[in-house]
């Protein structure tokens, strides 16, 4: 009995290890999205018809859709903003096809603020575009981030 039960553990972890191996492999290799600089924050901001035109679309969708609650933002509503529209699409492309993360966001908390994250699972990175109208302290997360201009920042 000893020896059907050794056989029946060692067959389970045989086939948990020929189950476990392909899964675990497929996380190797997966690349990590490249840091944004400065200088190609600018360039992409500057691509997409520059801060200022961002800044007066995000007024734009804070006016549509308010500043007060958490709002997940879908492609079909950045329809009436193409320099945001174009941002968010050059973001997931920055991402890659495989396990992009894109998306964008209102939120309220830690000043009113636009927020495009990007990149995949294993690398995420934002931009914060702060309500330009509002006066309030803008709150970052880490010191890891780089101001764009006046109220747009980008993580690393």
């Amino acid at each position: 009995m000893k020896i059907v039960a050794t056989m029946l553990v060692l067959v389970g972890c045989l086939l948990l290890i020929l189950y476990a191996t392909p899964r675990m492999l497929a996380f190797r290799g997966h690349r990590e999205v490249a840091d944004m600089t400065p200088e190609k924050a600018q360039k992409l901001f500057e691509s997409v018809g520059g801060p200022n035109e961002v800044n007066r679309e995000a007024q734009v969708l804070f006016g549509r859709f308010g500043t007060n609650d958490w709002k997940f933002l879908y492609p079909e509503d950045l329809k009436s903003t193409p320099a945001i529209s174009s941002l968010y699409s050059i973001c997931e492309n920055y991402s890659g096809k495989n396990y992009s993360g894109t998306s964008i966001t209102i939120y309220s908390s830690n000043g009113r603020r636009l927020e495009i994250k990007y990149g995949n699972h294993w690398s995420l990175k934002w931009f914060y575009i702060f309500d330009p109208s509002a006066n309030a302290a803008i709150n970052l997360p880490s010191t890891n981030w780089f101001q764009v201009t006046s109220n747009i920042f980008s993580s690393r």
